[in-house]
């Protein structure tokens, strides 16, 4: 993954792996689920790649629609007399 095509997805590396990481979890149980489905001679036509790595190409790609929760601070005033 280049550094510039990562900065045009995600606001900074620490987003990056908090996406990334829960996005490969929720692959990983899709693919747990197709595969408790499948019978053994179907089980060739599952991605071999890490669940990271799709993960990741994903979110390079632009395939990935995420929401940024922003917190916004109560302005506290402090009366220092």
């Amino acid at each position: 993954m280049e550094e510039k095509e990562k900065q045009q997805v995600v606001l900074n590396r620490y987003e990056a792996v908090l996406v990334a990481s829960k996005l490969a979890r929720k692959i990983n149980g899709l693919r747990l689920a197709a595969k408790e489905q499948l019978a053994p001679e179907e089980l060739i036509d599952i991605d071999r790649r890490k669940v990271t790595t799709v993960a990741l190409d994903e979110l390079n790609g632009g395939k990935v629609k995420y929401e940024r929760k922003v917190k916004i601070e109560e302005e506290s005033t402090y009366d220092l007399t």
